[in-house]
């Protein structure tokens, strides 16, 4: 049996307020990955790998198992990697 991920701890409740929390906040406001993942759908392992690699979206650590992203640093890696085609 596969582990569960934060994400899969969550009721259906707490992620939508943090879909929520996340969409109504200001641009600086810190999010953890979670958030990333329910409003824009990234993995949890892709942003850990990202993190990792040092290409991915600007992070920081408050504590060593802590991750939180800012807000417009996430809009702006989003608007950064929009595509106009899949060639």
């Amino acid at each position: 049996m596969s582990r569960l991920t934060k994400l899969d701890r969550m009721t259906d409740d707490e992620k939508s307020r943090l879909v929520n929390d996340f969409r109504n906040a200001p641009d600086d406001a810190d999010f953890p990955p979670e958030a990333l993942a329910l409003v824009y759908g990234f993995s949890l392992p892709w942003l850990q790998k990202k993190r990792c690699e040092g290409n991915g979206i600007p992070f920081f650590k408050p504590t060593s198992k802590m991750v939180l992203y800012k807000k417009c640093d996430v809009i702006n890696y989003v608007n950064d990697n929009r595509l106009s085609h899949t060639a």
